[in-house]
């Protein structure tokens, strides 16, 4: 009873130490897209005027009272580059109150936890960019309309699904999932309104006639596809890369999506409850949409970032399935030695992200980034990896924060570690082996 009472303190006092450090162990930067949506947003809250960025204003345009309050505060700048943590922050706890009576309680610590310290979401709130909002707002759309809060889920879904036009193509599988399960055409409204609200700010802010695709002309290198822009990338070779390339593939960087735990999903269902099966489900649906769409794009690999930052959405059903894995006390011992390796390289990928997420090779930038195809593609170089090959010096804060990551790593993998040691304890040796 003790230790089931002292679960919950220690382990909500570990989500809030990893939030604080997703703020303060990081200098918040702008660039690339994630400049041009800030740059965007104070031209239009400071002196009236739309921007024509090709990038969508619907998520920036959520910042508002961040920029107000920087504002009032005498600092705008810092608060607004401050904006993705904080709503990443929000969405932890609103999804800690919306699930709280709809699931058990040590399952949902554990997902959030894992998002918190054991996903790739650290670099994704160190910037301006738009995938965190189109991931709080897909992913937490999703679980209210689950949770039968319906107009509020699926506006958050379409607003989410809109602010990256790309993930309109994931937005119309998860109409057509919730359509072909409710046996209801209206669950198709959601991806025509959201067809239709990214063709609305296209025609108010650029008009019909102007170019949207990015075309910048990246260096030609020994690759075959390489110097072209729009969708330029084969199909097959774009999956390929997306999925299985060490530097960006998604079965590296999201490793709990490899986990089978469909099973035990619909096992923990509580029809009173929120059905988490359906959820990972859509998850999933909305993350192929998101592969199908970036396929064929030049930059499918997501530009100078650590990691596949098109696809955060993709640390939602990855966590929730470490989550429930950790949790299965009648998994085997080849399922609990899975989650247990899957349980270590998810923790490094949040200690990477945070700590090394500019840790990059020199090589990748030589003459217009001749090379950069080696960080895509060879273990060597990849941000997962690059930090054994060359050993960084990490400052007493790094080791101090390692620490904590080390202490998340302890906390999630005793159970499994003390269901493992019992499984082996049991085995018996046939009498007549010998050695």
């Amino acid at each position: 009873m003790r230790a089931a009472s002292v679960r919950p303190g220690i382990e909500g006092s570990l989500i809030v130490i990893g939030l604080v450090l997703l703020t303060v162990a990081q200098d918040q930067r702008l660039g690339a897209d994630g400049l041009a949506r800030y740059d965007a947003l104070r031209m239009l809250l400071e002196q009236g005027q739309l921007s024509d960025t090709i990038y969508s204003m619907i998520g920036p345009l959520f910042a508002a009272p961040v920029w107000l309050f920087g504002a009032l505060a005498g600092d705008v700048d810092i608060w607004l580059r401050h904006y993705n943590v904080i709503i990443f922050a929000l969405g932890i706890g609103v999804t800690y109150w919306l699930l709280r009576d709809l699931m058990d309680r040590d399952l949902l610590r554990r997902f959030l936890l894992l998002l918190v310290a054991g996903s790739m979401i650290a670099p994704n709130v160190n910037n301006f960019y738009g995938e965190t909002f189109t991931m709080l707002g897909v992913g937490l759309g999703i679980l209210a309309v689950l949770a039968r809060h319906s107009a509020v889920g699926w506006s958050a879904i379409v607003l989410g699904a809109a602010n990256t036009p790309a993930s309109l193509v994931g937005l119309g599988f998860v109409s057509l999932a919730e359509t072909v399960h409710a046996k209801r055409l209206r669950y198709l409204i959601p991806a025509v309104v959201g067809g239709l609200l990214v063709l609305a700010e296209i025609g108010l802010r650029r008009g019909f006639d102007a170019e949207y695709t990015n075309n910048v002309q990246i260096a030609k290198t020994v690759m075959p596809y390489s110097g072209l822009d729009g969708f330029s990338y084969p199909f097959f070779f774009g999956v390929l890369a997306i999925l299985f390339s060490f530097g960006k593939g998604l079965v590296f960087y999201l490793p709990g999506i490899l986990l089978p735990v469909r099973k035990r999903l619909r096992e923990i269902h509580d029809p009173a409850g929120i059905d988490l099966y359906r959820a990972y489900l859509l998850w999933m649906l909305f993350l192929g949409g998101l592969v199908l769409a970036y396929a064929t794009w030049w930059s499918w690999y997501g530009g100078d970032w650590w990691g596949p930052r098109f696809f955060l959405l993709g640390i939602l059903p990855a966590s929730l399935a470490l989550a429930v894995a950790i949790g299965y006390r009648n998994a085997s011992l080849l399922a609990n030695l899975a989650a247990l390796a899957i349980l270590i390289l998810s923790i490094w990928i949040g200690f990477d992200s945070l700590i090394l997420g500019a840790y990059w090779p020199g090589t990748c930038f030589v003459n217009y980034y001749q090379y950069a195809f080696l960080c895509h593609f060879t273990p060597e170089f990849s941000s997962l990896w690059y930090p054994f090959v060359d050993k960084p010096t990490l400052a007493f804060w790094q080791l101090a924060v390692l620490v904590y990551y080390a202490f998340v790593l302890l906390w999630l993998a005793a159970p499994l570690i003390e269901r493992m040691a019992k499984q082996i304890a049991a085995i018996r040796i046939p009498r007549n082996w010998t050695f």
